[in-house]
């Protein structure tokens, strides 16, 4: 029994399941919306539904473990619908095998206030619980924290640098096409992924624009005296405004689904192989 809300999945142990543990792990992943499927002899399927953090292991894993489908598909669908987004962690396991070139990506500035002092401050407590794994992400966000107290008041660019380029170690082997689906949930840092993708030589965009949620982002609560409600507020905006806005337009598929077309990946698949 599956809740999709909560997230919560409830297996029934009497009679004994005939499903060993890692099956029941693959369905459970399949409910909340992470699957890797070969469809035809050429194409497969990798359907990424939520990219927060809590989801980052489910995507490594499930990625390492369809390694060798992932190099050996000759065209992969990457279905991003209703992804409204997360943590840009969650696909950098994925980034190797869809990229064609150095990745370019436009920097952020954060207004530097207590709560995203606090925030900072909260994470970085959070990853060192584990220093030795984190020892990266450590020495990086205690730059951030030291950047953001000693500039309170003001916006501050975290990594120093407009425009950053990631030269990024390709997969020796990939799909040789990749189609990402995207519909207007898709937002946030499933939006990133695909502006990433529109960067590649070898991927398009199908679907509909996305929902137009990435120029401000990193939202965090704000308390102002009142208990029944919490105020939502960006931290951040993005280095591309005001010369490319995403919010309230969505990023552009390079080919349109109108409504007419009912099977988005029956659709990817006749595009893919004919």
């Amino acid at each position: 029994m599956y809740f999709n809300d909560l997230r919560l999945a409830f297996i029934r142990k009497l009679p004994a399941s005939t499903l060993n543990e890692e099956q029941i792990d693959e369905q459970i992943n399949e409910m909340n919306g992470f699957y890797f499927k070969r469809l035809t002899a050429k194409t497969s399927i990798l359907k990424l539904q939520n990219f927060s953090y809590v989801f980052v292991e489910t995507i490594e894993k499930l990625i390492e473990k369809n390694q060798d489908l992932l190099e050996n598909s000759e065209n992969l669908i990457i279905d991003l619908r209703d992804n409204g987004g997360g943590t840009g962690n969650a696909y950098q396991k994925l980034l190797p095998y869809i990229l064609t070139n150095p990745l370019r990506r436009i920097g952020v500035e954060h207004l530097s206030t207590q709560t995203t002092i606090t925030a900072y401050e909260q994470w970085l407590q959070t990853l060192k619980t584990d220093s030795i794994k984190n020892k990266d992400d450590i020495e990086k966000t205690q730059k951030y924290f030291a950047k953001l107290k000693s500039n309170l008041g003001k916006f501050v660019n975290l990594d120093g640098d407009s425009v950053i380029i990631d030269t990024i170690k390709l997969a020796p082997k990939s799909p040789r096409q990749i189609a990402i689906l995207t519909n207007g949930n898709v937002g946030s840092a499933a939006e990133n992924l695909t502006l990433y993708g529109k960067q590649s030589k070898k991927v398009k965009i199908l679907g509909t624009p996305t929902e137009g949620v990435l120029d401000y982002a990193d939202a965090r609560f704000f308390e102002f005296g009142c208990g029944n409600y919490q105020l939502l507020l960006p931290t951040y905006r993005s280095l591309r405004l005001p010369d490319f806005p995403i919010d309230n337009i969505g990023i552009q598929p390079d080919i349109y689904l109108d409504k007419s077309v009912v099977d988005w990946v029956k659709y990817a698949i006749k595009y893919l192989e004919q």
